[in-house]
């Protein structure tokens, strides 16, 4: 037994899980009937994209594309493969580890690779027929995707590994919203200039490079490793269980002090059932670090997107809070089917109103701050006092709609 072979049984065992999982819902009636004449039809309208655009593709600036590479480039993270048997076979055998880390690595960078490619084909007849970029600059962009994807993934297991979890999560906001910016906005620059294209490949692979060494060199991150392979190899498998109406709490940290309402107050003066819950929702609602985080990428995604208005902002303005609903209605439903909550019997209608309540009162600020950037872009200052009626109409609108 070598490293290297008890890294390939562990990849066999890991999709032999995945093939488990997924064989109950894909048998051979949804592959025949959904999946295949889904692939032809995709296949199709995709082939359809290279003799000629949508003419509403016309209106798409090229930011919208960039974004995406970039939203993909943040998601995911880098495989070890390491097991919770390894601490006592494998922890004494420091050469052993470090070379099935080494191929977990390999192996993210092949899915990597492989995710890329496929992500830049699909987008491909925008960019080539659309954007005018040339086959030489798609391959630049693939490239400089792949590397960005590679460090972003090795940074966020550092910050994981080495903050705590409140800085952490400030930690990665500020990683998101400035790698965002900086994507965006310097890789148009780099696609159209060859040397400056190659030298920032050059510079991604040093840093991938030294990202690697450093995260194989890294001590006192085993069981941290443990938890994080863990969820991602059975990830599929909490999927199917969540899809077939089995719910997984996963568990939260807790700080001796919250960030908000560290002490009692109540927020409003009528005491009704209602008026509780609602009071409940929104306290619990800004004492959770996830919460917030989530919440303000949502306000800076939607600032950043009204900037430069478009036709796209009939359906991206009314759906940001129709997010933003959701976003407080999972809250609200995972306060209500609590332990300590289902111990008390609540009606319906009290339920149903104080969910309302709450996701009008939560969603309101930052929607309206959304609607107030969009106004003042279109029509400057009158812009900005006259849409805020109309996004409080909006999103009251949808709020009753989301529950």
């Amino acid at each position: 037994m070598t490293p290297e072979k008890l890294f390939f049984t562990r990849l066999r065992s890991e999709w032999k899980l995945n093939y488990t999982a997924w064989r109950p819902v894909i048998d051979w009636t949804v592959a025949l009937y959904i999946i295949i004449p889904g692939v032809i039809i995709a296949v199709i309208c995709y082939l359809r994209l290279w003799s000629q655009l949508p003419p509403w593709a016309a209106d798409i600036s090229i930011y919208t594309p960039l974004l995406l590479i970039f939203l993909y480039s943040w998601t995911g993270t880098i495989r070890l493969f390491l097991e919770e048997a390894d601490q006592l076979f494998l922890l004494q055998r420091r050469e052993w580890m470090r070379r099935i880390m080494i191929c977990g690595i390999i192996y993210s960078a092949v899915c990597t690779l492989l995710t890329t490619l496929l992500l830049i084909t699909i987008l491909a007849p925008f960019l080539y027929l659309g954007y005018g970029l040339s086959i030489r600059q798609l391959t630049l962009l693939l490239v400089i995707t792949f590397l960005f994807k590679m460090n972003i993934g090795l940074v966020k297991q550092f910050i994981s590994l080495r903050l705590a979890s409140w800085i952490e999560k400030i930690t990665f906001i500020i990683l998101f919203i400035s790698t965002q910016l900086l994507f965006i906005k310097v890789v148009p620059l780099l696609i159209d200039h060859f040397l400056l294209g190659y030298t920032c490949c050059i510079l991604l692979g040093l840093s991938l490079l030294l990202l690697i060494k450093l995260r194989l060199d890294i001590k006192g991150a085993f069981f941290d490793d443990i938890a994080r392979e863990n969820s991602e190899r059975l990830k599929y498998a909490a999927f199917m269980l969540e899809t077939s109406g089995v719910t997984i709490k996963k568990p939260s940290t807790k700080r001796k002090k919250p960030v908000f309402y560290s002490r009692i107050k109540r927020l409003f003066n009528e005491r009704t059932t209602a008026n509780t819950l609602v009071e409940v929702c929104i306290k619990t609602f800004l004492r959770s670090i996830n919460n917030l985080s989530i919440y303000m990428v949502l306000v800076l995604l939607g600032i950043l997107y009204m900037n430069n208005p478009n036709w796209s902002v009939l359906i991206i303005w009314p759906f940001l809070a129709f997010s933003f609903a959701m976003l407080i209605k999972s809250h609200y439903v995972e306060v209500i089917t609590s332990d300590y909550l289902k111990l008390f019997q609540w009606k319906s209608e009290d339920k149903k109103t104080a969910a309302r309540k709450s996701i009008l009162i939560l969603s309101t600020p930052g929607f309206l701050l959304i609607s107030s950037v969009l106004g003042f872009n279109l029509f400057d200052w009158i812009g900005l006092f006259a849409i805020l009626p109309v996004g409080v109409g909006v999103n009251y609108y949808i709020s009753k709609l989301a529950y």
